[in-house]
């Protein structure tokens, strides 16, 4: 527990009457403020605030927020460093405007309660001001992998969804999610984009539509969908590739234009992927309003044949105005159901029957120790360098907790590997949650870690941080070779034949030292036993890397994919 915890807390226990308050007679000093942790801001007053000033406290009230878990305390009349001085009855009154002016402006707060005291032998108060966020916390997030062919229009389906925007039949949508000069330019993603749809304790979508950034998005939402924007090209197959493996995806969303002849080769290739790593899947078919009537029922059989050779336990549902997506949302997360969505972002047409569906699904986190232990586990997905703070990783937190300053239950953390599978003692020393400074991860949040190794190591990505206690647990190696049962996807596999091998978010060249005959097997990444060939395979040069049974593999032999599955056991 930290010092602010001690302090203070929205339901103060019997053991914790004795903290000194503002409230009591006689206080003339408290303990100093903490600027940097705690749900407990001192302030004078607040009065005469500019616009600019206001968005800062603004700012300041979502932090206090974020380290309490959802409540903050605002003690008036005090400086920061302890003293109790006072305010008059004026200054008060507008000190309490701003606090609500400032929990408008988030949205998602409001006062709870407001108790002052005035001081002895004057008319100056001072006064403790609760503060809660309207929506409960924990939240939940989605990630789902958007994927499809060159030209699917994936982009702009995702620019209407995140945007409220429509198309104008030349790309207008996609614009807001591109990130490079040369993407504008060509209109095709090069690079792994992500991008969000919130939705509150009602269900209302948030998007920028009604919200000025991502971060007032987190802010209103209960429940967050990262969409996972991928390349189309087959010349950026190695981007869409660590996408797969690096950016852990709850479910795929495959795209497919209206106006196509047939379901293309790499279209087959995502579904038989989605298959072969036990993953949920959903269907957006695009560019509706330039199809034909032929064409399109030409397409749907073609695309319903595929979808019963590669997924026949799977039923398939084409949604047009239904009424229960609960249902179908669970039964989609099951793996029971393939919902199919028509859609058009020049006539915004098929989106609210999407957006209510990806509203009601929620990510079934599977724990991929087999002994019943849940340890930390970090996976880097991006890295950044900032000048304040050092290395700070991006990714998503698979298991267990972590805190700034260590892990949730003070063990040791360590990241790795390098190269040669070594790990080094690594502190953690700030957290933010869905771009949200908070004290804390936990299992199923995206975050970003401020990682400080205590030994000289190159953090990269593909990286993992977890507890130094659990390198050897739940399966878990440093090895250079694994056995994975996979499907096939392209061409006939050969003993000693060397491929691209994906895992996470990084890439090595390996070799197929041995092939099993087909086998069906329970994999702890998926909810149902999985058909295919069983590899042994070798990673080339050396490289040694943390594997453990059901993480995703995925391969790739030059511009096209070899196969795909998931990791039965390290070596």
């Amino acid at each position: 527990m930290t010092t602010r915890d001690t302090m203070y807390s929205e339901d103060i226990s019997d053991s914790r009457k004795h903290v000194v308050s503002v409230l009591q007679d006689g206080v003339t000093k408290l303990p100093p403020e903490l600027d940097e942790a705690g749900n407990v801001e001192y302030k004078t007053k607040l009065d005469n605030t500019s616009s600019h000033r206001a968005i800062h406290l603004a700012t300041q009230l979502q932090w206090r927020l974020a380290e309490g878990d959802g409540h903050a305390l605002y003690i008036v009349g005090v400086h920061d460093n302890g003293d109790v001085i006072g305010i008059s009855n004026e200054e008060f009154e507008h000190t309490i405007a701003t606090l609500k002016n400032m929990a408008q402006q988030l949205d998602n707060a409001r006062i709870v309660s407001i108790k002052k005291r005035v001081l002895n032998d004057s008319e100056r108060v001072v006064a403790e001001v609760r503060l809660a966020q309207k929506t409960p916390l924990p939240q939940t997030e989605l990630r789902v992998a958007v994927l499809g062919d060159y030209g699917a229009g994936k982009s702009t389906v995702l620019g209407c969804l995140t945007h409220g925007e429509a198309d104008d039949g030349r790309g207008k949508a996609r614009l807001n999610l591109m990130r490079h000069q040369h993407e504008l330019e060509s209109g095709h993603t090069s690079s792994i984009t992500l991008s969000t749809v919130g939705f509150d304790g009602d269900g209302r979508v948030q998007n920028y539509t009604n919200n000025r950034s991502a971060e007032h998005i987190f802010q209103r939402s209960q429940h967050v969908v990262t969409f996972i924007d991928t390349c189309g090209h087959a010349k950026h197959l190695k981007t869409t590739a660590r996408a797969l493996t690096g950016y852990s995806p709850h479910a795929f969303c495959v795209v497919i234009p209206a106006d196509a002849a047939e379901v293309s080769t790499t279209t087959r290739e995502y579904i038989q992927i989605a298959a072969a790593l036990g993953m949920p899947l959903m269907v957006a078919v695009s560019k509706m309003d330039i199809a034909d009537k032929a064409g399109f029922a030409a397409l749907m059989h073609d695309l319903l044949g595929t979808l019963d050779a590669v997924l026949p336990e799977r039923s398939k549902c084409i949604v047009v105005n239904v009424d229960e997506h609960q249902s179908l949302a669970d039964d989609m997360m099951r793996l029971s159901v393939v919902p199919i969505f028509t859609t058009s972002a020049v006539r915004t047409l098929g989106f609210g029957d999407l957006t209510a569906v990806l509203g009601k699904s929620l990510a079934k986190r599977v724990a991929c120790s087999t002994d019943g232990v849940e340890p930390f586990e970090f996976q880097v997905e991006h890295l950044y360098s900032i000048d304040t703070v050092g290395t700070v990783a991006t990714g998503w937190v698979h298991s267990g907790a972590v805190a700034a300053g260590g892990a949730a239950d003070t063990q040791q953390l360590v990241i790795g590997p390098d190269s040669s599978g070594n790990f080094v003692e690594a502190d953690v020393s700030s957290i933010h949650t869905l771009r949200t400074p908070t004290e804390s991860a936990k299992a199923g949040m995206s975050a970003s870690l401020a990682i400080q190794p205590r030994s000289p190591i190159t953090i990269q990505k593909g990286m993992v941080v977890l507890g130094a206690d659990q390198l050897e647990a739940g399966g878990r190696r440093i090895s250079s070779e694994f056995t994975a049962t996979v499907t096939v996807l392209n061409s006939d596999l050969a003993k000693m034949q060397a491929v691209v091998v994906h895992i996470r978010s990084t890439y090595h060249l390996a070799t197929i030292v041995d092939i099993d005959s087909s086998t069906e097997l329970q994999l702890p990444g998926c909810a149902q036993a999985t058909a295919g060939l069983r590899l042994r395979l070798r990673l080339s040069g050396n490289v040694r890397e943390l594997i453990y049974p059901g993480m995703p593999v995925v391969a790739r032999d030059g511009r096209s994919l070899t196969f795909a599955g998931r990791v039965t056991a390290a070596m």
